[in-house]
């Protein structure tokens, strides 16, 4: 079993200047590379309303990276994209920079457009940036997919949630390193969504090596009669051409 990726480093303090003052946030480092080229290969987010700074480097045009954050109905999905107040960054032309975009767990997607170039100034690194764009909207239950694509040389930092707290990372494909609740297990979606990329019978061996109740819904074209029941110690999957695309809990 592979054990949860933990985040090392210390926390960037992001502290807002200009007309609008607010108390210093401090956003804890994930970085993107390029094994990360679409979201389901990229980290997952336990709790989407923690304080990440999500780092970005492109080397080229259509260049794609991603990562996932779970969040819970009713809770908000906080979304910033920023850019280092620095050639070439903020040379780049707006059509020139990464792509943002934002897939919810029904398949709706959003482009973050830019809407201002306000400066403030991160006193861990010394840094001036800008900010890009700023979005908030009620979150559904489910896992959030972002997805950044670039147009040219770049890097970007993106920041997710509020809450100023350590969060934990998952890494794609890998069995979560999980302990069981104490009184009736529950699974978090987070951790199902590990199993998303894996070979078929890794996911069944994960999933029985650490107690969880697991099904197939789907294999290929062939579906499976279940149970209506829904129970928060399994995980049904869908397996195409042998790779596990999809886990829920229930």
């Amino acid at each position: 079993m592979s054990i949860k990726s933990k985040v090392v480093g210390s926390l960037l303090a992001f502290v807002f200047v200009g007309v609008n003052l607010s108390p210093a946030i401090a956003h804890q480092p994930v970085s993107l590379t390029n094994a990360n080229s679409n979201p389901d290969k990229g980290p997952i987010l336990v709790d989407g309303t923690i304080s990440f700074a999500i780092r970005a480097n492109f080397t080229k045009a259509n260049q794609t990276q991603g990562f996932r954050a779970s969040l819970k109905a009713g809770e908000l999905v906080n979304f910033e994209y920023l850019i280092m107040d620095r050639a070439p960054e903020n040379k780049l032309a707006n059509n020139k920079l990464p792509v943002a975009t934002i897939t919810d767990p029904s398949g709706k997607k959003t482009v973050i457009k830019f809407t201002e170039r306000s400066r403030f100034y991160e006193t861990y690194g010394k840094t001036n940036y800008l900010y890009l764009a700023r979005f908030s909207q009620t979150a559904v239950d489910g896992i959030y997919k972002f997805t950044l694509q670039s147009k040219a040389k770049a890097a970007i930092t993106v920041a997710v949630g509020s809450k100023e707290t350590f969060g934990e990372v998952l890494t794609s494909a890998t069995c979560p390193d999980w302990d069981k609740p104490m009184g009736e297990p529950m699974i978090l979606q987070a951790y199902a969504e590990s199993l998303v990329g894996m070979k078929k019978e890794s996911a069944q061996n994960c999933a029985t090596n650490l107690g969880w109740q697991y099904r197939i819904g789907q294999e290929d074209d062939q579906m499976f009669a279940l149970t209506r029941d829904y129970r928060l110690d399994r995980v049904t999957v869908t397996i195409k051409s042998g790779l596990i695309t999809q886990a829920l809990v229930g």
